[in-house]
């Protein structure tokens, strides 16, 4: 077990020191100002060389915290391990999505400075269709804002295009209620005026518009399930709705605290939590910009898990069912580390868990038990979120093997017990042994030598029982004791 063990922490430590190198190579990438796309496709094979890093460390620690008795120790670990792997990937794909940004900016301009040039030879020649698709309008007043001024700046104030044009992009973007307010007029460049005035009269009704902004900020979907996913679309949603209201002459700077409940309530539970706990540490009331960065930052670090698990389940599906079990034990775990990296300490507030607060640690294992109790947390792993009865923690009590921490551990015999109770208690024992023959109990033994008070070795054989509170020898084993002694004597 301990040669194995040491393997492990070898292997362990060798996902350590790759995990530093790329920290260093990463600072590098950061210093410079702006990268080559060498640079960029050296940072992207990189960045996924650390997904196959990360699975090769979960399924090393998972193996070592199978061997290790103290849970604390290997939650620890992973913990610091996690926390600064998903530091890296996220500052890495950060890089790599500016670099992205900056090229298609770089590339949009080129493309917009080409055909301002074609466009200069004849205003009435043919003129190509741009590049950008533009939006499509279903009579929704929630896509109006967005629909109008993506096409007044595209195409209704484009002095390039001509009116008959303009009236053919108007058509092809309408759909649904709004297509029908412009069907009846005739297909000409005279109708197109008229059919931009129609639309305008009918969708720019402020009154509707703040309503129906408003009301999409309370019916946002409610979030079921912890997803990265569902984050970003919260998110998203609350940020184009207020920059609508914004649009329309509404206050929504003044909106902070409103806006928080709205999406806080729409949270998940885990999210939610995660979200109060981080708001304790505050200490005055919370920003909107806060709460968004809060958010975005919980969507990356889902996004990395979800995407880690993805790889995980994919190459565990050409692998043993022993495999797979082993799999899914190792995702648990996942689970119940990120939980706890993201957790502040219920008796001290601070930047650790429950487990390694000093104050924590000093107290009686009497006390102990009642403040677990108090903060709801885990009797066996000492985390919140879960009981015991549905924690996946494999570690139990090393002193009794019960399903509970061994923090919380409480010797219900460490009373002084006197001679006679001691001899009494063998007695005991030994008549209850005799009572068992109505049952079958299947105990190992093993040859052992056993030295006398000379010296001399003989041969026994010892019966193996764990579960034992006293122990006997043999009359006949003890006589052979006696007889060494007389023999010796003589």
């Amino acid at each position: 077990m301990d040669s194995k063990l040491k393997e492990l922490v070898k292997k362990r430590a060798s996902c350590k020191a790759k995990l530093t190198l790329f920290s260093n190579y990463l600072n590098v990438v950061l210093s410079c100002s702006r990268l080559s796309d060498l640079q960029v496709t050296e940072l992207e094979t990189r960045l996924d060389k650390m997904d196959l890093l990360y699975n090769d460390y979960d399924k090393i620690q998972g193996d070592i915290e199978l061997l290790m008795e103290d849970s604390a120790e290997a939650l620890a670990d992973r913990e610091a391990f996690q926390n600064q792997y998903f530091s890296l990937v996220s500052s890495a794909r950060e890089v790599r999505r500016q670099h992205s940004e900056r090229r298609a900016s770089v590339l949009v301009s080129s493309v917009q400075a080409s055909d301002n040039n074609d466009a200069t030879q004849s205003k009435h020649s043919v003129v190509k269709l741009p590049q950008i698709s533009l939006p499509h309008f279903d009579g929704s007043y929630q896509h109006w804002l967005e629909f109008r001024d993506t096409f007044d700046s595209l195409i209704h104030k484009n002095t390039l295009l001509d009116d008959i044009s303009k009236f053919h992009y108007l058509r092809s973007s309408l759909k649904g209620a709004a297509a029908l307010i412009i069907r009846s007029l005739d297909f000409n460049s005279g109708n197109y005026s008229i059919a931009w005035d129609l639309l305008t009269k009918r969708y720019n009704n402020n009154r509707l518009l703040v309503n129906n902004h408003v009301q999409s900020l309370f019916n946002v979907d409610q979030i079921e399930k912890e997803s990265s996913k569902a984050v970003r679309h919260l998110v998203d949603s609350t940020t184009k709705n207020l920059r609508a209201l914004t649009i329309l002459g509404q206050p929504t700077q003044h909106w902070d605290t409103l806006i928080i409940y709205i999406m806080a309530h729409k949270l998940d539970t885990k999210t939610y939590v995660h979200w109060e706990e981080f708001r304790n540490t505050l200490s005055e009331a919370p920003t909107l910009s806060k709460f968004l960065t809060f958010l975005n930052n919980r969507a990356d670090l889902l996004e990395s898990v979800e995407d880690s698990e993805a790889i995980k389940n994919k190459t565990s599906n050409n692998k043993s069912n022993k495999q797979k079990s082993f799999a899914i034990t190792s995702t648990d775990n996942n689970n119940i580390s990120n939980k706890v990296s993201s957790s502040n300490c219920p008796m001290c507030k601070q930047s650790h868990v429950l487990f390694k607060c000093d104050s924590f640690r000093k107290l009686t294992s009497d006390v102990r038990n009642q403040k677990a109790k108090e903060y709801k947390v885990c009797l066996n792993c000492l985390n919140p979120g879960h009981s015991e009865q549905k924690c996946k923690l494999w570690a139990r009590c090393k002193y009794c093997k019960a399903k509970h921490n061994t923090l919380l551990h409480v010797d219900k015999d460490s009373e002084p017990t006197t001679s006679s109770q001691i001899t009494d208690n063998v007695t005991l024992t030994a008549k209850a042994i005799q009572n068992t023959t109505s049952s079958t109990v299947l105990l190992s033994t093993a040859r052992v030598k056993v030295r006398d008070s000379s010296g001399r070795s003989h041969v026994a054989r010892v019966l193996l029982d764990n579960g034992s509170t006293a122990n006997f020898i043999t009359e006949e084993l003890c006589a052979e004791n006696q007889m060494a002694c007389v023999h010796r004597r003589n």
